[in-house]
């Protein structure tokens, strides 16, 4: 895949929610501990506890045991925790809300041993509090396995001035989003996907006026949330800029960007996108109206439907209803420009405070085992998958296999998408499911098209940090002030809001990544 121009900067469509550490993180360095609670003279004391931090993402299907009782994490503990004498503790985290969390534990020096985030700022401001432990000795005494399968090049991304202070997870699928669109609905309708923003706009009208899907008036043509799944939309708005401009601006100062905010107003004001989404800071109502079938298109991530089996609940409850990727927003170019992956997933790290690096360490070497890989993944052969073609796994379409595998990506978070250690086969099982093979191909297909990479510097940006909460906050108050406005409104208010945005510390984020990107440049 060629990649495009790198994107900027992007504060809207994240949970990126940073507020500063009070005072001097704890002191206690984890690289000391011993491992596994062996005593002086070799005999086993009393287990140690390794805490591990999980996402909750309010997905958990009805029968199916707690996030901390999961099939997995029994799993880990058979065959990690109990050959090495330690008990492993999950401490659950709300996915939305996971930054802001963390930095409440981190101040109270009561992380878990084990933390992981996708914010990049978020790191950067531990880093700089000197919240992380230093993993570089660490990783050449318990880590060689894991070394060799994220390779050098990856594990750069977790080095921060000449340090590794993260194990950088490995993200398999650079796609990040895909728009979906109600495939029953356009046949009912006798209309074709569309292809360009214009034709998207004629069929979120017909999907408002006829209701394909029969919803007696409950219908929502675009379904969208509170703080994300506008990206590809307001992205396609954006005018030629330099590769400096794209780098250094905001988002929200981005030429263009106005014009997509603009749209979606248009769209709110005639009753075409959610009408409660401001409301939906969790995206649980989201979920809730695409799988019982009044969402006519969205954008997820990438195969999110699969993963997190949205398509095989919707299809339970409406059984005629069938998804297809599809991609409509077109740029001054003509290309359907969306923002894709670095080869970074999460930043794993371990917090200052912790005694337990060592065993960190060494959970996630075994981890990096391709066997270990593939159970975390897979689960067990004939509960939750089938050996197919070349041994690549078919997982089982039933409720029991779903109660197993909704969460697997975050036990395995070592791992984003699944790796099978060659190229082809790894591509083949992440369409592993044969009932959504092709939706799967084609979700990550139209995902990568004309995709654009996020910006990333060679050094922290201060100011990113600085204000980032500030930022972060201020953003989603203009994206849904502004989408909710009277369109008689609009132009003042996204400009009076912005304005306020860049003098509340958008300036000095815009002057310091400029200065970072020249200096990259030179």
């Amino acid at each position: 895949m060629k990649l495009k121009k790198k994107s900027a900067y992007r504060v809207l469509g994240s949970t990126l929610a940073i507020t500063l550490l009070g005072g001097t993180l704890a002191a206690c360095s984890g690289g000391e501990s011993a491992s596994g609670g062996a005593t002086d003279n070799g005999k086993k004391g009393a287990p140690v506890t390794l805490k591990i931090e999980l996402f909750d993402r309010g997905n958990t299907p009805p029968g199916a045991p707690p996030l901390t009782e999961s099939y997995f994490v029994k799993y880990m503990q058979e065959k990690f925790g109990d050959p090495n004498n330690i008990k492993l503790e999950f401490v659950t985290v709300p996915r939305t809300e996971e930054v802001p969390k963390l930095n409440v534990l981190m101040s109270a020096n009561e992380a878990p041993d084990m933390i992981f985030t996708y914010s990049d700022p978020a790191v950067q401001n531990w880093v700089k509090q000197g919240g992380l432990t230093e993993l570089g000795e660490l990783l050449n005494q318990y880590g060689p396995n894991l070394k060799k399968y994220l390779g050098d090049q990856l594990l750069s991304y977790g080095n921060f001035s000449g340090k590794q202070y993260t194990i950088p997870a490995k993200r398999i699928i650079l796609a990040s989003q895909t728009p979906n669109i109600r495939k029953d609905w356009l046949d009912k309708l006798g209309m074709q996907p569309p292809k360009t923003t214009d034709e998207f706009y004629a069929v979120l009208k017909a999907f408002k006026e006829k209701d394909p899907g029969g919803t007696g008036g409950k219908v929502i043509p675009y379904g969208i949330k509170y703080n994300n799944n506008i990206d590809p939309l307001v992205r396609s708005f954006w005018k030629k800029m330099t590769e400096e401009e794209y780098s250094s601006l905001p988002d929200l100062v981005k030429p263009g960007n106005k014009d997509g905010y603009k749209f979606l107003n248009k769209l709110y004001n005639e009753g075409l996108i959610s009408p409660d989404f401001a409301l939906d800071k969790d995206g649980k109502k989201f979920q809730a109206d695409l799988v019982n079938g009044l969402i006519g298109f969205s954008i997820t991530n990438t195969n999110e439907p699969v993963y997190f089996a949205y398509y095989s609940t919707l299809q339970k409850n409406v059984p005629t209803a069938t998804l297809m990727a599809v991609d409509p927003f077109t740029n001054f170019e003509g290309k359907h420009v969306k923002s894709i992956y670095h080869p970074l997933s999460a930043h794993i790290a371990i917090p200052k405070s912790s005694k337990r690096a060592v065993e960190v360490i060494k959970f996630l070497n075994w981890m990096s085992d391709y066997k270990v890989i593939f159970d975390l993944q897979n689960g067990t052969e004939g509960v939750t998958y089938k050996k197919g073609e070349d041994g690549i796994p078919v997982i089982i379409d039933s409720d029991e296999a779903k109660k197993v595998l909704y969460n697997y990506l975050d036990y395995s978070m070592l791992i984003n998408g699944k790796d099978m250690g060659d190229p082809e086969k790894t591509l083949k099982a992440n369409a592993a499911d044969p009932k959504y093979k092709d939706f799967t191909m084609s979700s990550i297909k139209v995902g990568e098209q004309d995709g654009q990479l996020p910006a990333r510097f060679n050094r922290p940006i201060e100011a990113q940090i600085k204000y980032n909460q500030t930022l972060g906050d201020k953003a989603i108050e203009i994206y849904v002030k502004t989408v909710t406005a009277k369109p008689a409104d609009f132009d003042k208010l996204y400009d009076d809001m912005v304005a306020e945005y860049m003098k509340t510390g958008g300036n000095e984020v815009l002057e310091e990544q400029k200065k970072a990107f020249q200096e990259m440049k030179k």
